[in-house]
């Protein structure tokens, strides 16, 4: 076990920080919440200290354990974020005293929030969503170390594989344990957190090159674009590495050049791979498409390559040792890989693309999936080349469980007694982009300006996430101490039109789909009134009305009837739109 705050008192020579001149070496700062914590103390002479959380004194007079520890509660002292803590001895002869605290933990507080007006607002408006088309969605808010929300939206499959909706006797409502596909957070909740500890214990270096951990990734005999020899560790997480964003390795049709698939073309055969023995080769042989260092482009093989990076290191394939170092500590029973070979069944899971990974019939190759993707991962390059374990995709959780590993980030570092990783290696990881504020090591940023059209425009700039392409969304907010996991299924929903873009699923029409509106009516019920409510959702309508109008993309049958589901909120609430 690690605590977030361990200390010994007097301190003494040799210790880190320690300056003989100074009484601060029995004082220090610990991050905690109001009316929470507990604070553990351990001495020959316990009379003979003082103990003071924010200048309030913490009585040690309760029962030792069997190892000499005594517990006392300092919820009425603590917090919302910087706690004080003071330990100093009464004379000269005390000997020493030892106390630790643990990082906080969530609390349910959802009684308190229930009937908060914007919280109830978009309860309606997901709802609606849902009842014109929308698929399904799992929420979990975290505020001040408690959760203040927890809502469930929906169906685990919403569709039939052509497109019929499924009728209701048929449908499962999503449920707290219902575990969806995480998509691209993967890289932030299993690879990222990885990373971090390991660069926390002194296992990672974050500027060494690649080939430092993985020797065989060099520049190929004749590159047209040189650079792997010398890339970093840095320069993979913050997606300046130089490789393409989407290889398509499982795609032997796949044209490189063209970004598309060419049928019959084998345009993609040097590459081409369905196994993951393969796969690192396979990466080492994608040429690089920018020197890296010179630009900023997302790319999945980053996070193929730093997942690779974690099982050099450790000697254990990524799922094994984020389940054994994270997510079993941190006793998150509903966080894994593979489900379905992890005691999950399908109707466990939340369901995705209704016809595996053709897009409605518009995109196939060898080995594509048709069915109804539930309880595997979606992602293509995962599924078929990384079966199912990847850096970048693959991971399965609940909204609870998710929030346990944002808390972990507002902690800096720690839950309960679990320290994944020290402030210090948090803040190289979080920290701005120089040349791009909106990316820190791998996370998202919102910054000032550039990734607002996710986070909304009221989260503070500091805050961090990510999203995923089968749906989900997670932002934290350090300053503010607010944390939320949105995970959806838009996936689970028909192509509006394979031929033209056999990306665009009907379920990214919805405001549901499109993230910003759920921490946008989040961070206003921290600050609302029922008029707020009604008024935002006024503008809500009117801005929805505009986008129809001006027509092109958002001309579309869902986005009537999303505006149709909103008109039908307006209506129930008595607001004039």
């Amino acid at each position: 076990m690690a605590y977030q705050l361990e200390l010994c008192c007097p301190a003494t020579p040799g210790e880190q920080d320690y300056d003989a001149s100074l009484a601060t070496n029995a004082t220090r700062t610990f991050v905690g919440f109001e009316g929470q914590g507990a604070i553990e103390a351990r001495a020959q002479r316990p009379d003979a200290f003082r103990v003071f959380v924010n200048g309030s004194p913490i009585s040690l007079a309760g029962k030792a354990d069997a190892e000499g520890w005594v517990r006392a509660s300092i919820a009425h002292a603590t917090v919302n974020g910087d706690n004080y803590l003071q330990v100093s001895a009464l004379e000269a002869n005390a000997g020493t005293i030892e106390v630790r605290i643990a990082y906080p933990t969530l609390r349910d507080d959802t009684a308190a929030w229930e009937s908060n007006p914007s919280l109830a607002l978009l309860d309606q408006v997901i709802n609606a969503e849902v009842k014109a088309g929308f698929s399904c969605g799992q929420l979990v808010v975290a505020k001040d170390g408690a959760i203040i929300a927890r809502r469930c939206y929906g169906a685990t499959n919403s569709y039939l594989p052509d497109g019929t909706p499924l009728p209701a006797a048929e449908r499962r409502p999503v449920t707290d344990e219902t575990l969806f596909d995480m998509a691209s957070n993967t890289k932030m909740y299993a690879c990222n957190l990885a990373l971090q500890k390991l660069a926390s214990e002194g296992r990672l270096d974050l500027t060494a090159r690649v080939r430092d951990y993985l020797p065989k990734f060099r520049d190929q005999p004749g590159a047209a674009i040189p650079g792997k020899d010398e890339l970093t560790i840095t320069e993979l997480l913050q997606h300046q590495a130089g490789f393409p964003a989407d290889p398509s390795y499982h795609n032997v049709d796949y044209d490189p050049q063209l970004h598309r698939v060419v049928a019959g073309s084998r345009a993609n055969a040097a590459l081409f791979t369905q196994s993951r023995d393969e796969a690192l080769e396979k990466i080492i042989a994608t040429p690089l498409e920018y020197a890296p260092g010179t630009a900023t482009r997302y790319s999945d093989v980053d996070y193929m390559l730093l997942g690779f990076v974690v099982e050099a290191i450790t000697g254990q394939r990524l799922d094994d040792y984020v389940r054994e170092q994270i997510y079993e500590p941190l006793g998150l029973t509903h966080t894994t890989f593979e489900p379905l070979k992890h005691g999950f069944s399908k109707d466990d899971c939340a369901a995705t693309e209704l016809m595996g990974n053709t897009r409605d019939g518009a995109v196939g190759f060898e080995g594509v999936r048709r069915h109804t993707v539930q309880g595997e991962c979606h992602d293509a390059k995962a599924f078929h080349v990384m079966g199912g374990v990847s850096g970048h995709a693959g991971l399965f959780s609940c909204a609870s469980d998710v929030a346990v590993l944002m808390q972990v980030i507002v902690n800096r570092g720690g839950y309960g007694n679990v320290r994944l990783f020290d402030e210090d290696t948090l803040d190289r990881f979080i920290k701005p982009k120089d040349t791009d504020p909106t990316f820190g090591l791998g996370w998202r940023r919102k910054a000032h300006a550039g990734y607002t059209q996710i986070f909304s425009q009221v989260p503070d700039t500091a805050s961090v996430g990510h999203t995923g392409w089968t749906g989900t969304f997670t932002l934290i907010d350090p300053v503010n101490h607010l944390a939320i996991a949105w995970l959806t299924s838009r996936r689970n929903t028909p192509v509006l039109d394979p031929a033209t873009d056999p990306n665009d699923f009907v379920g990214c029409h919805f405001l549901a789909g499109r993230y910003a509106i759920v921490p946008t009516l989040v961070y206003q019920a921290l600050h609302t009134s029922a008029e707020a409510a009604d008024v935002l959702l006024a503008d809500l309508v009117r801005a929805k009305r505009a986008e129809l109008a001006g027509g092109g993309a958002f001309d579309t049958a869902p986005d009537r009837a999303d505006l149709a589901a909103l008109e039908s909120v307006a209506r129930e609430r008595g607001v004039r739109a």
